[in-house]
């Protein structure tokens, strides 16, 4: 590569050895005046020529239309090893040349190592050939884990398993994608997306909209793999695994399909153009295949200003948050806490999926809430529909009904021959105990610099969860004493 695309050394030689430098081809020797001469085969260091690269590309020294627009340009990436070697040299000898430095910000990532931590090099043969990693698992699957694999300046222990696990997540995409796509082509002729939401609806727009706030900041500060990670868990988590699960529910709703269906396109399409930067060629084929089912659909306006291409469509709008979004997070996330507890419970137990239990729920003022969202619940959790009682408050019938606390909510689970009295016990006073402990984090966490440093919506997070604990505990608490 040096020999190649190097500067040769401006050196020439005579018969008798003598040096002349010169910018172009010396006529004569500058010592013996010979004329007969050679010049260095060999060529400059190659930071040499890489340092001037910044404006030499752009057609300088000449004042190109290139050069003109071009540079400087704003940030700069590279690896903290070359800090000095090249970078340094771009902004010398941009101050040299131009006059100015060729970029405002150098953003510093770290080498790539193999799963030992080790350097990678031939001799030691622990390289890992990207070219083989992308034939197996998948371009998308290597740039993710290279980008959300570590922090900035940090290095990366790169391993395939780790490419594996981010192929499984191009997969998530591709399914979720797949759902969505074929929701939107079976919608009758006439659907309306009439705007009647439903918790969940609210839910994950609410999540959504902060996610794009929090991605925002994250960029904004150059936390690319922070974002990543945050847009990787928004997609599996809220929206694969919840959203599109009670979605199901919802669409055997004529009232709530066509409204669901619009919800889950317009979900997938923001999360599709957050996820782009990082995971570029299955965003562009779900989302175009996403495009032409939704002209071609009776929901067509949703898809009206989108580009030909998602390389070229718009980031997401940043929007202020609105009062009712934590609220209606709030409530959901309480859903979730009652679904997640009784799914616990029931793989603790080796209750069969198919076998569907009977449950009370004491649920205090969120009781209204819980009555409305009886259905979704009674599917995620495995309830019997017909039997689930959800009141103000319920008493514990016996010492073989399970009881479960998630914060101001009760669960009581009869389980007749499943529940030892004196195990049940025990189990909620290691609760009681593991809820005390997060309280005590959180008291600190909260009373120290996080408070002020920390960004408002992420203190106000940790403090709706602190008083969710004390309620648990609270509750805890008064199980062991009956």
């Amino acid at each position: 590569r040096q020999l190649w695309w190097g500067h040769r050394i401006p050196v020439w030689y005579c018969p008798d050895g003598h040096m002349t430098p010169a910018r172009a081809d010396p006529s004569a020797c500058g010592t013996c005046g010979a004329s007969d001469l050679t010049q260095d085969p060999d060529v400059l260091d190659t930071w040499f020529s890489s340092g001037l690269w910044p404006f030499s590309t752009l057609g300088w020294p000449e004042a190109t239309a290139d050069l003109k627009y071009f540079y400087p340009t704003s940030v700069m990436e590279t690896g903290y090893d070359i800090l000095f070697f090249w970078v340094a040299r771009m902004i010398m000898m941009g101050l040299e040349f131009t006059g100015q430095a060729p970029f405002h910000t150098v953003y510093l990532h770290g080498l790539i190592r193999d799963d030992g931590g080790h350097k990678m090099s031939k001799t030691s043969g622990n390289v890992i050939d990207p070219l083989h990693v992308m034939d197996e698992l998948g371009t998308d699957a290597l740039r993710f884990t290279l980008l959300v694999g570590s922090a900035p300046g940090n290095d990366t222990n790169l391993s395939v398993k780790k490419v594996e696990a981010n192929r499984n997540f191009a997969n998530k995409i591709w399914n979720a994608g797949r759902f969505v796509i074929s929701a939107v082509q079976r919608l009758p002729e006439g659907t309306r997306a009439d705007p009647a939401y439903t918790l969940a609806d609210s839910w994950i727009w609410a999540r959504l909209q902060q996610l794009v706030r929090d991605v925002e900041r994250l960029f904004q500060t150059h936390q690319y793999g922070e974002a990543g990670r945050q847009i990787y868990d928004f997609f599996w988590s809220d929206f694969a695994d919840w959203y599109v699960e009670v979605a199901k529910q919802q669409m055997q709703n004529e009232g709530l399909r066509g409204q669901t269906v619009a919800n889950l396109a317009r979900v997938l399409d923001l999360a599709l153009r957050m996820l782009h930067p990082f995971t570029p060629f299955v965003t562009e084929e779900i989302w175009g295949h996403l495009r032409r089912a939704l002209l071609d659909s009776p929901i067509a306006q949703l898809a009206d200003d989108w580009p030909e291409a998602l390389i070229i469509a718009r980031w997401p709008e940043v929007r202020p948050a609105q009062d009712w979004e934590q609220a209606k997070i709030a409530d959901f996330e309480l859903l979730q806490g009652i679904v997640r507890s009784i799914r616990n419970l029931r793989a603790e137990k080796n209750i069969p999926p198919r076998r569907r239990l009977q449950a009370r729920i004491g649920a205090g003022a969120r009781a209204e809430m819980l009555k409305e969202q009886a259905g979704i619940l009674a599917v995620l959790a495995g309830l019997e529909a017909s039997s689930l009682t959800i009141e103000t408050s319920i008493e514990r019938a016996s010492d073989e009904e399970a009881v479960l606390v998630i914060g101001p909510v009760e669960i009581h689970l009869p389980l007749a021959g499943m529940v030892d009295g004196t195990a049940e016990r025990q189990r909620i006073s290691q609760e009681l105990a593991d809820s005390e402990a997060q309280i005590r984090r959180l008291e600190q966490l909260l009373a120290s610099e996080f408070s002020t440093k920390a960004p408002e919506s992420v203190v106000a997070r940790e403090r709706a969860r602190l008083e969710a604990l004390r309620e648990t505990a609270g509750k805890l608490g008064a199980q062991i004493k009956s």
